[in-house]
């Protein structure tokens, strides 16, 4: 697949997710190469990095993203550079950035730039940062160009590539803004209605208060305030019998020790596009065939 595609396909995304403080500046190269990839999930990885980017220029700034095609000695290489003018990191937080966990938010679980590289080295690629404090940070996602670029180049998936879809109603509860917009993006391209909440307070108010039928809650695990269980506790005393399939960064011993749980209620993050679109549509089909 081409990455200039995939920088085409999620910059109004980006601009939505940056805010009207943080200007946006896509550089694609004229030409560039193909690589291996799961669309959805490249996409999960810049998301991530220019999400991390904005919170890291709270008065504003601005955002470059660009590619272009290199050798190096492991042969022709894409690279996909996300620059930007916040506020940096020292040498000690640049080593640890992408361990699991680690984070410099207040809030959160810092998953997000230890599944960037899980993903970038599942590819065979990697990637690496530079930053001094007070100048900003550069990521540097390195991936193998393939031998030939396909006749086809594979798009980022849409309902006609993702035969798993429908046009039930699924409750989306993410408290991290990058997974909850994507997993949004993925579903609706596959035909559903998602109403998204970004904590389990939210989506129980919704569930009280709407009157749409809801076929499926898709909620994290963990999350500040109520946990993915809680919510979906709280959402049944107020609606019919709904499916739930939980999403999780990490085998969670709470949800897992459950004696109502089975492995069939969790998909495990980062989910490539087409396995959360079959999770869903199994999940449904299986509500289906119980006569819910």
């Amino acid at each position: 697949m081409d990455l200039n595609e995939v920088l085409a396909g999620i910059g109004s995304l980006l601009r939505r997710l940056l805010g009207a403080q943080v200007e946006l500046e896509l550089r694609p190269a004229p030409t560039l190469g193909a690589v291996r990839v799961d669309p959805g999930q490249i996409e999960q990885v810049i998301v991530n990095l220019a999400v991390n980017a904005r919170d890291a220029m709270p008065a504003g700034g601005r955002l470059t993203i660009s590619t272009r095609e290199t050798e190096l000695e492991t042969g022709p290489t894409i690279e996909v550079e996300v620059a930007d003018t916040g506020v940096g990191m020292d040498e000690r937080t640049q080593a640890q950035i992408f361990e699991p966990f680690f984070t410099t938010r207040r809030e959160g679980h810092g998953l997000g730039l230890a599944s960037a590289y899980g993903i970038v080295s599942q590819s065979g690629g990697e990637i690496t940062v530079r930053s001094r404090i007070g100048e900003g940070s550069t990521f540097c996602i390195r991936l193998p160009r393939v031998a030939e670029r396909p006749a086809h180049p594979t798009p980022v998936a849409t309902p006609a590539q993702v035969e798993e879809g429908g046009a039930e109603t699924i409750l989306l509860v993410e408290d991290e803004d990058v997974v909850r917009a994507l997993t949004r993006r993925v579903l609706e391209r596959c035909g559903y209605t998602v109403l998204a909440c970004a904590n389990g307070s939210e989506a129980v108010a919704l569930a009280k208060g709407d009157a749409r039928r809801i076929d499926l809650l898709l909620t994290d695990v963990v999350m500040p305030g109520l946990r993915g269980p809680e919510v979906a506790a709280r959402v049944a005393e107020s609606r019919p019998p709904i499916e739930v399939l939980y999403m999780s960064g990490y085998a969670d011993e709470a949800l897992l020790g459950s004696a109502a749980f089975d492995e069939s209620m969790l998909i495990e993050k980062p989910f490539a596009v087409e396995a959360l679109a079959r999770r869903v549509r199994g999940v449904l089909d299986s509500r289906a065939k119980n006569g819910r």
